[in-house]
């Protein structure tokens, strides 16, 4: 049945990635043990020095669990043996400023059609999250539509990630009082600070209830507390939405970035708001792109590498368990789609849960009528992870986006709404899954081939 298979993974010790041309899944996934096993052969020689295993199973599987997701998305599969490689969440659904266009906006008309329950995530819940998609994932980005530093353990939930070898990354109004020596000592990778404004006055005419005065003060809290802990991390991002209001500033605020340390200045352009306030309208014309005021340096670090063995359990079960296992459990015999259609890359890579463990494909929140937006695919339970990645929604929206057939008649209130979708949101970080390898296998342990090979996945040269 596998006959070929050693002539092309070779007799040797040598780490070559599957091939996603296998037509036969059953063979790919042989394949992928393969591969898995021989990447972990590798790490292991490369690291045996510094006793870190539970580093190299679980970087294996991560890398497996890449080539797997790519696998699908090249074939279009409806049912899906690999897990998400970014993780969204929200550890709190709460949010204390009122923007226009926001499902937090003072316009209660605009707000009400929002379905987005107040909720907060308690650290046991999210545990359990991270035990079932982090030993998979790559990025684990702790916002989606509340204010995460609103949760006074948010802290605690960059830890957590970590001891999964998770890259976090949140976005933060930074209009409150918070710990910023917690937040640096966390650990957390990217920290983006919304701040529309060189002023109080034109901050304060989109982030309505933020402080500009505070919202400075902490930016510089986070530098010093950087400073004071000889820490690199977080890197600091000033992001700037353009608007007709505030566009002449855009220089002063950059400025005011430098001044205080940030890292990198980005100018944005904002999605419209005049359907809430149409006083405030979308720049016409700004300097869009980002300004680097400090040298791109490496997130990882062999303090990080070294959480991975407090998680040694739950990696060893991950590791253990064969993909041709779990290609078994899926019960699926898709083979490629007759009709390969477009479907959207978010539905192979990502997974988004609110504060209320309700579970979206995206970031794009929920909505009633008039206009309904189906997008709660599943909730989490801590039951199995499959069940979560192959709901009826999430299967249901795979299978309609491949063969571009859409629903006669109309999009039903509760059929998923990626099928009519067109949008392709922009996701908090981009699919490079090749960077992120660099990045955590210093050692250069996996050859260039598999770097390559997963430079070249479609999944993870998605252009936004």
């Amino acid at each position: 049945m596998f006959a070929g298979l050693d002539r092309f993974l070779g007799s040797s010790s040598a780490v070559r990635p599957p091939s996603a041309r296998t037509p036969d899944p059953a063979a790919f996934f042989f394949e992928l043990d393969r591969f898995q096993g021989k990447a972990f052969t590798n790490l292991r020689r490369c690291y045996r020095d510094s006793g870190d295993d539970s580093f190299c199973r679980l970087l294996a599987v991560k890398i497996a669990n890449a080539f797997a997701a790519d696998y699908h998305f090249r074939h279009r599969h409806s049912f899906l043996v690999s897990r998400p490689l970014q993780l969204q969440m929200d550890p709190t659904n709460a949010c204390q400023l009122r923007c226009p266009s926001c499902l937090h906006t003072a316009n209660v008309g605009w707000a009400s059609r929002f379905d987005w329950p107040q909720a907060t995530l308690s650290l046991m819940d999210f545990g359990k999250f991270c035990d079932q998609f982090g030993p998979f994932a790559t990025w684990m980005a702790l916002f989606r539509d509340g204010e995460p530093l609103l949760h006074r353990q948010f802290p605690e939930f960059v830890r957590v990630a970590k001891k999964h070898l998770l890259c976090t990354l949140t976005s933060t109004n930074l209009s409150m009082p918070f710990d910023a020596d917690a937040l640096v000592d966390s650990g957390l990778d990217r920290l983006v600070a919304a701040i529309d404004g060189g002023s109080a006055e034109t901050y304060g005419r989109y982030r309505r209830g933020g402080d500009f005065g505070l919202v400075l003060d902490n930016l510089r809290a986070i530098v010093r507390a950087r400073t004071e802990q000889a820490s690199l991390k977080p890197w600091l991002v000033w992001e700037f939405l353009a608007f007709e209001h505030n566009v002449h500033e855009i220089e002063t605020a950059a400025a005011l970035a430098r001044e205080i340390g940030v890292d990198q200045f980005s100018v944005a352009r904002p999605f419209s708001v005049e359907h809430d306030d149409p006083g405030i309208k979308v720049a016409a014309s700004a300097p869009v792109g980002e300004t680097l005021f400090s040298q791109p340096r490496n997130w990882f670090t062999a303090g990080e590498r070294r959480l991975a063995a407090s998680n040694d359990e739950r990696i060893d079960a991950v590791f253990s368990q064969s993909w041709t296992g779990r290609f078994a459990a899926c019960r699926t015999s898709e083979r490629e789609a007759r009709k390969p259609g477009q479907p959207c890359e978010w539905l192979y890579y990502s997974l988004t849960m609110d504060a209320g463990r309700r579970i979206t494909p995206c970031c794009f929140p929920p909505m009633g009528p008039p206009e309904p937006r189906h997008l709660v695919y599943a909730s989490f339970d801590g039951g199995a992870e499959i069940e979560v990645v192959n709901s009826p929604d999430f299967a249901r929206a795979r299978y309609r986006c491949r063969s571009g057939v859409g629903f006669e008649g109309g999009l039903g209130k509760h059929e998923p709404f990626c099928v009519i979708c067109t949008e392709r949101p922009q996701p908090p970080m981009p699919p490079d899954v090749a960077g992120y390898l660099s990045a955590v296998d210093e050692r250069r342990a996996l050859p260039p081939a598999v770097h390559s090979a997963l430079a070249a996945c479609p999944l993870f040269t998605w252009r936004f």
